[in-house]
């Protein structure tokens, strides 16, 4: 091949590369909200429209300067609840700082709710009960393994109302254990319980818990997200995974799948934008 034609392919592999940049850029950092609806006889009275958002492995990741994008979209999504489904932090960048100042401003928002990730869990025991302690005094209530009753108004009912509802957490080592079991077999059965969990492939331990409505993460979206194929790896899932966005039904279970917001060990995202999710609660017609 004379020098000239490898010349020119070269030009043209690096002009294709820098092209693409924008995109990869856009790809990763482009922050989309995700709207959905939970419709159930159990949604009844004040319940009824009350909007939780969903933050899901941010991994010290930051949209915007001090997270600015996402704390603007979260607080356009109005929430009464926001719930963090675990990976606030990154075993591989393990500085907290980032995470702890997102749950400093978001509990300025609105309530909030976390439950940990298996980053979370990487850490050493004593530095993971540090950042929990850090992660409560930014005002934001972590669910180890433990249920609250919680309604509308009164955020943390003393004495739960007809359109009160249940709130359970579990670590993302309990998550196919009976610990959820325990915790479900207190449950009123005409009363909602929505559960806090980071791993969707657990689908089957949270259908049969009989919960109602799921709120989960982990999976990435499926990292990259494919015309025809859709998404294409999540770590426990494999290739071609199951669960990696939105909602899923289980009999009576409704699995809501988040694509989160930051990347760990991969760091490269395509056709799978950011997102927070927003669920409605709506009474069923």
């Amino acid at each position: 091949m004379k020098r000239s034609a490898i010349v020119v392919m070269a030009a043209a592999g690096t002009a294709a590369a820098a092209a693409s940049i924008p995109y990869f850029y856009r790809q990763n950092t482009d922050l989309r909200a995700s709207h959905y609806v939970f419709r159930s006889p159990k949604v009844r009275g004040r319940l009824d429209g009350f909007r939780i958002v969903q933050v899901s492995d941010l991994h010290n990741h930051e949209l915007g300067k001090g997270n600015c994008h996402l704390l603007a979209l979260l607080e356009a999504q109005l929430p009464k609840l926001i719930v963090i489904t675990g990976d606030l932090v990154d075993s591989y960048h393990p500085n907290p700082e980032c995470a702890l100042r997102f749950c400093r401003a978001a509990s300025r928002i609105a309530p909030c709710y976390f439950v940990t990730g298996n980053h979370e869990h990487r850490m050493s025991r004593e530095r993971l009960t540090e950042f929990l302690r850090r992660v409560e005094d930014c005002g934001v209530t972590v669910l180890r393994n433990r249920a609250v009753e919680l309604s509308p108004y009164a955020m943390q009912a003393e004495d739960p109302t007809d359109d009160a509802f249940r709130l359970i957490g579990v670590d993302c080592q309990q998550g196919k254990t009976d610990t959820l079991q325990r915790l479900m077999q207190k449950r009123d059965p005409e009363e909602l319980n929505i559960l806090l969990a980071h791993k969707p492939h657990y689908a089957e331990y949270y259908e049969k818990a009989g919960v109602d409505l799921v709120l989960t993460g982990h999976a990435h979206g499926g990292q990259w997200r494919l015309p025809l194929i859709g998404a294409v790896y999540a770590p426990g899932q494999g290739l071609l995974p199951d669960y990696t966005a939105g909602m899923y039904r289980l009999g009576n279970t409704v699995m809501c799948v988040s694509r989160g917001l930051g990347n760990s060990s991969f760091p490269l995202r395509i056709e799978n934008k950011p997102e927070l999710v927003t669920v409605t609660l709506r009474a069923e017609k």
